[in-house]
């Protein structure tokens, strides 16, 4: 019945459907009547170029993401961000390579019925190139089409490409470099700046109050933010360029010490009867009742020569000052079970020890490396050098004495206009127009260097700060009574009860408090020292502003998938058209129903000659362009009233076939 009624719906339309099914001629015969032109490449012109749009579509998700790996997060207009451009590329990448996958499964079923089949694998295969269930079918009702399953598992693997290509961006936390912007860190090659000191008589010279604060502050609250240095950084984090590991440099104040606790001599019993321990610089302690806890002075070193080392020896010929503080102290005690075993017995102030240190702050040159995070500046001093008299810049023999000569430290190496210099080849700098050459020596050796690598403390400014240091700020004694609880009184030397460090100071603590009141001054001089020569120019180093923001990252595993499924749309693609090219008896008809009309059930219809090939998709395109149909959807459901009739039109294609033939037979 089934036969029947396929038979008279082609009836309808061919009106003499064959009953029995003829065979396609043999190769002599097919290479015979083959006379018309086989161009397969013409029915696939939409397929290769989606091909190429799909490969486009890929190399320029490769290409944008690539170009914005590590950058900040692009900003566009109307909220379009990265991950929507993205998305667009792939899902036209995705459209464009199942337009070809699509037509390569529906050309598939005309292969696939070159042998007996289910009809319902015709279903199937049409379900295949339209939807992710039909392809997903397809796997096992027809297993042994290779092209069809490759195609079927494209489509379905291709739902991936979306996610997958979204997982290819990631956002990281990252700095970004805002250039219209600098940071600046505050510099001195040469120190006085303009408005820093002032003349009080013939060879006196008093700092401004400024730095007198600055010095007190050095010793009472060394790190806070009186005396830190404030940089210029609008985000809060910052770098600036280094080389060697360093960063700037910068003229200022460096201290060293020895520990000269054993040169402590006593007890003796002084002309006012009390109970005396003494240095051999006459600074004494005593234990008893509003006595000297801690004495500070400051003076020539020579009753501390067996203590020096060969390098504290160096940096003591011409310092800014020589100061030794002497104390009482707990530290030194040795404790057993809380009893504290001490040097000298209780007294009013309890059992004590005692602690010697001395200091030499001189100038020198600070080497830095530094950087700022998160609105905190970190500088780390990498090296330091000392400034000593420059004896040929002044013109004087060494030791001699000239109120225009400066401490000098030479920068080595030294950058000029860009490059390097050591003292190799710093005689090679070139003497341009406005450069100025200063005469140094070092190691007892003469050398002509740029002014610019020269950092500079001139001898006034040193005297100066000699003046304030020796006569007031690191000159007193502080004494003890029961009354004062922990506390000692210093009188107008208030400051100095910091070094005291409530009856616990070491050499460790008195060390550190010499340096940050070094690092405190230092800061100082940085701020309100010069130029060199130009005492009226602040100097600053730059570097680079950065703000943290959020930045793309391409991970780039992601794309494989894509990648390798745009591949696999080729290859099957490059296989069906070789396909077609090799058996020309199957034309490409691909997802056209007109096969199916014209054709129906059996291989030649309408009386059509069987010598000649069936027609082509263009040809069966045309005949159904100029054929007008009815359907009847009634007990003779089908195709009738067909114009012109389909024996008209195979004449039609007859006379074609042999124009064809003569005109390809010359």
């Amino acid at each position: 019945m089934a036969n029947d009624k396929t038979s008279r719906g082609y009836e309808s339309l061919g009106q003499c459907a064959q009953e029995t099914i003829e065979q396609y001629p043999t190769p002599e015969e097919a290479a015979t009547a083959a006379a018309r032109r086989h161009h397969v490449f013409r029915f696939w012109p939409w397929e290769i170029g989606s091909l190429f749009l799909a490969f486009g579509l890929i190399a320029a998700t490769y290409s944008v993401l690539a170009h914005f790996d590590g950058q900040k997060v692009p900003e566009w207009p109307f909220s379009i961000n990265l991950n929507t451009l993205i998305a667009l590329l792939a899902t036209i990448m995705r459209a464009a390579m199942l337009v070809g996958v699509a037509e390569v499964i529906s050309q598939t079923k005309w292969t696939w019925f070159s042998r007996p089949r289910p009809l319902s694998h015709l279903q199937y295969f049409d379900d295949a190139s339209r939807s992710f269930s039909g392809s997903l079918s397809l796997l096992f009702v027809a297993p042994g089409s290779l092209l069809g399953v490759l195609g079927a598992l494209i489509t379905i693997l291709s739902l991936g490409i979306g996610p997958f290509t979204q997982q290819t961006i990631k956002t990281v936390p990252c700095v970004h470099t805002r250039d219209e912007l600098k940071a600046t860190l505050p510099v001195a090659h040469f120190v006085p700046g303009l408005g820093t000191y002032y003349r009080i008589g013939a060879g006196l010279w008093e700092v401004q109050v400024d730095i007198k604060g600055t010095m007190v502050n050095g010793i009472t609250n060394p790190t806070g933010n009186d005396t830190a240095i404030i940089p210029t950084c609008a985000t809060g984090n910052c770098t600036f360029p280094s080389h060697n590991g360093i960063t700037h440099s910068s003229i200022g104040m460096c201290s060293s010490c020895i520990d000269t606790t054993s040169l402590i001599s006593g007890p003796t019993e002084s002309n006012t009867s009390s109970v005396n321990y003494t240095l051999p610089n006459d600074l004494w302690v005593s234990p008893q009742s509003d006595m000297a806890y801690l004495n500070v002075g400051s003076g020539s070193l020579d009753w501390a020569t067996s203590m020096f080392s060969p390098e504290f020896a160096s940096i003591i010929e011409m310092p800014i000052i020589n100061v030794t503080v002497l104390a009482l102290t707990t530290a030194t005690c040795s404790n057993d079970g809380g009893n504290l075993s001490c040097p000298i017995s209780a007294e009013d102030g309890g059992p004590a020890g005692f602690v010697s240190t001395t200091c030499s702050l001189y100038p020198c040159l600070k080497n830095y490396d530094a950087t700022m995070e998160k609105g905190v500046l970190s500088e780390k001093i990498v090296s330091t050098q000392p400034a000593a008299v420059n004896w040929v810049e002044a013109d004087i023999s060494p030791g001699g004495i000239n109120p225009y000569m400066n401490f000098t430290a030479f920068q080595n190496p030294c950058p000029v206009d860009g490059e390097w210099y050591d003292l190799s080849n710093i005689s090679s700098v070139s003497k341009t127009e406005g450069r100025i050459f200063t005469g140094i020596n070092i190691d007892g050796k003469n050398y002509t260097v740029p002014d610019g690598c020269l950092y500079k403390m001139w001898f006034p400014y040193v005297s100066a700060l000699n003046r304030f240091m020796s006569m007031n700020l690191l000159e007193g004694k502080c004494t003890y009574n029961a009354r004062q609880g922990s506390a000692v009184s210093c009188d107008d030397r208030w400051w100095l009860a910091s070094l005291y460090n409530n009856k616990t100071a070491t050499f460790d603590t008195l060390n550190t408090a010499f340096d940050q009141f070094s690092t405190a001054v230092t800061n100082k001089i940085r701020t309100a020292g010069a130029s060199n020569p130009e005492w009226s120019s602040h100097e600053v180093v730059e570097g680079t502003v950065n703000e943290m923001t959020v930045c793309t990252q391409f991970q780039w595993q992601w794309l494989l998938m894509p990648t390798i499924l745009v591949a696999a749309t080729g290859a099957v693609l490059i296989a069906i058209i070789w396909q077609n090219l090799r058996d020309h008896r199957q034309p490409v008809w691909k997802s056209s129903l007109l096969p199916l009309l014209y054709y129906g059930f059996s291989q030649r219809a309408h009386q059509e000659d069987p010598s000649r090939p069936v027609m082509d998709l263009t040809e069966l395109n045309q005949a159904a362009t100029d054929t007008r149909v009815k359907f009847r959807n009634d007990a003779k459901a089908g195709f009738t009233d067909v114009t012109p009739s389909i024996d008209d039109i195979i004449r039609r294609r007859g006379r074609d076939i042999d124009v064809d033939s003569l005109i390809g037979d010359r």
